[in-house]
Parts: C-alpha cells; structure tokens; sequence
C-alpha cells in the first residue's frame, strides 16, 4: 500500500475466481471486460438450459406443466441476477474506493494512525483473496445446489428440471445442467459478494477505531463521514439482485401452486427491513465517536456561546440600553453571534449514524422494485405505483 492511496482496496480483486477471470481475459473490470464476463456466466447459466430443453420439448407447450421459458426463477436468477452479480464489481467496488481514498482527500485520518489506516486496508485485501473463502462459498453453494433438486424431486411436479421414470422423477439433462452449473454460479457469485460485504463490514469497524479527525459542524451533518452513506448505496445492486431472485420464486408460488399474493407481503416487507438494517449496519461502527464528538461539542459550543453572549450583552445591552442601530451596521460583533448559533444548529443536527436519504432511497427501491411484477399479478399496476410514491416521497 502506497501512503498516496492510489492502491487503495479493490473489492472485486482476488481469490481464485478473480485469477480465473484474469486468464481468461475477462478481468479487470473496465467496462468492455465487465460487459463481456456478465455474458459468458449469464449464457453458461442459461443457454444450455435453453438448448437442452428444446431438444427435450420442455422449452415451450404443455409437455410439461412449467417449461423453461415460462419459469420465472429460471428467467431471473440465470438470466438477470447474475449479471447484476457481475456488474456489481463496478457499481459497488468503485463505491467502496472512492469512500477509502476519501478518508484520505479529506484528511480524516490523524497523520499518527495512517499507517494503521494502511494496515486495515492491506489486511483487508488479504481477506478478499482468500483462497479458502472462495472454496467454503463454492461448497456452500453445491449443497444449496443438491438440496433444491432433492426439493424439486419430492415435490412431485411436471416441469423442464425432471422427466417421469419408474421410481418416480428424475432429473432431466436441463435439470442436471441447473443443478451442477446453473445454480452453483448463481450462488457463488452470490456468496462470494456476501463475503466481500463482511470484509467491508470489518474494515470501516478497525478504521472507526483509529484517530478520526471529525468536525462536529460539517455540513454534511455526520462530522465529514457523509459520503460513506453514499459508499453503501452502491450495494443497491445487490439488493436488486436479491429481490429479483426472491420475486421470481413468490412469482412461481402465485402462479404454479395457486398461492395468494396478499400472503406474501410480511415477506416482501421483512425483506426490505432486513436488507436496510444489513447494509446500513456497517456504519454503526462510527455511532460511539459520532456520539461523543456530538457531546464534547455541545458543551464546547454552550461554554462558548455563554461568554461570547454574556460580553456582547455587556458591551451593547448593559452599557448602552438603547445602542444606535446604525453603530451595529457593519460591527462583527453581531455577525459573530449569527455565526456561533449557525455553528451550534449544526452541532444539535450532528446524526451518531452518517446515514442519510442518499443511502436510504436506493436501497429502498432496489427492494421493492422486482415485488412490482409479483403484486401485479392481482393487484392493477397503478394503484402499485400510486402506494410506491407515498412509500418514497
């Protein structure tokens, strides 16, 4: 780590898939090489489904009662989450390195804890290219994997993962490719984005331990640490991708097992609480010296506001009970008077989160916006959008 910054943490950096990536020519993430690895791992998830279906008859008709192309999971989570996925390591990443080297632009780190400063980040690149990480996801991501075709197989239905045979249900060609490539990608990529969150969650937790030089009357109402509440609205992607893989599989309820959408509202709810409370969570780290720097300058400030009105008192209300207007015209004294209580506004405004509608929103409407679909299928489109803009406005 350079002491410049310019190498700062690069979160879609490292682990093995990383280096896979790297041989492949599908890495780094400049736009060209992030758009073409979004389309071979949507294409590797979806396209030999799409073959091996329609050489089976289970692409299309009624051979079976939910064929591939009218399979909302298969559509959303092959098709649109994992290029969201993919694209995440721009849309959060850069997010995420341009908060870091804003500690640095802005002089937030006291000189004496910048080699700590350093040091976390180091530590934390170390984490994100663990070898070990990636292998536990993978692994996780098989026995998720095995555990859907053992669902899908109990369940007894006609669809494009399975063929009849004489104990029952099978897996189809299609159905093996879902089980051993399709969702095990799906998941990892998953997985490995949940693992680079909890490393983000460590660091900001060792950098909100260093000697931070926080202003207690910073515009930003959050002692200069503002922007890390636009840092974790870039996890708004994968907020998306979340809801997206959830509204396809209350999608599928709604329409293959005649399930009711009105029933599914505690989960959409409780979805979007949950995903608030996870990616807002990591800035909670900055409440204890957010809180204190707020008390420490409260009493500084009405320490200095008691003297400072006390001589102003003395000087224009005691002295000179009726002053002449015009001797005031101009005079810094009342100017310094507007400037202490501007200056004491600010510090009552100081938020012990820096959390703000700039992260809130996002968030919000990466959640709700895949449920549209969902609640449209029972419920006219625009009374959906007409309860969504009471929700955000």
């Amino acid at each position: 780590m350079t002491p410049n910054g310019d190498d700062d943490l690069a979160i879609e950096a490292g682990g093995p898939s990383w280096r896979l990536w790297l041989l492949t020519g599908l890495a780094p993430a400049d736009a060209s090489r992030l758009g073409r690895r979004a389309l071979v791992a949507a294409g590797l998830c979806w396209l030999p489904l799409l073959g091996l279906t329609l050489a089976a008859g289970t692409a299309t008709g009624d051979s079976v009662r939910m064929p591939v192309l009218r399979d909302p999971s298969a559509y959303a989570r092959f098709l649109v989450v994992v290029t969201l996925l993919v694209l995440a390591d721009v849309a959060v990443a850069g997010r995420l390195r341009a908060a870091l080297r804003q500690f640095v632009r802005a002089k937030l780190v006291a000189p004496g804890a910048m080699p700590g400063f350093y040091a976390a980040i180091n530590a934390a690149r170390r984490q994100v290219d663990s070898v070990s990480a990636e292998l536990i996801a993978l692994a996780i991501a098989y026995g998720n994997s095995w555990a859907a075709v053992q669902r899908a197989l109990e369940n007894d239905r006609s669809t494009w993962h399975t063929v009849p045979s004489a104990s029952g249900e099978s897996l189809s060609l299609a159905g093996w490719w879902s089980a051993l490539v399709s969702v095990p990608l799906f998941q990892f990529l998953f997985l490995r984005w949940l693992y680079r969150g909890f490393v983000w969650t460590w660091l900001l937790a060792r950098i909100a331990r260093l000697d931070l030089r926080l202003v207690a009357t910073h515009p930003d109402r959050a002692g200069g640490l503002g922007f890390l509440s636009v840092g974790q609205a870039g996890f708004a992607i994968l907020v998306l991708a979340a809801s997206t893989s959830l509204a396809s599989v209350l999608a599928d309820e709604v329409l293959y097992q005649n399930a009711v959408v009105k029933s599914f509202y505690p989960t959409m709810a409780a979805f979007g609480v949950l995903a608030l409370l996870i990616l807002l969570a990591p800035l909670l780290a900055f409440a204890p010296r957010l809180g204190r720097l707020k008390r420490a300058a409260l009493e500084e400030y009405g320490a200095l506001s008691s003297r400072h009105d006390a001589a102003f008192r003395e000087k224009w209300v005691a002295a000179c009970p009726a002053p002449d207007a015009e001797s005031l015209l101009g005079n810094e004294d009342p100017s310094s008077l507007a400037d202490l209580a501007t200056g004491y506004e600010r510090v009552r405004a100081l938020r012990p989160i820096p959390v703000d509608a700039a992260a809130v929103v996002p968030l919000v409407l990466a959640a709700l916006l895949p449920m549209i679909p969902v609640i449209a299928l029972e419920v006219p489109l625009k009374d959906i959008l007409k309860g969504l803009a009471r929700i955000v406005m």
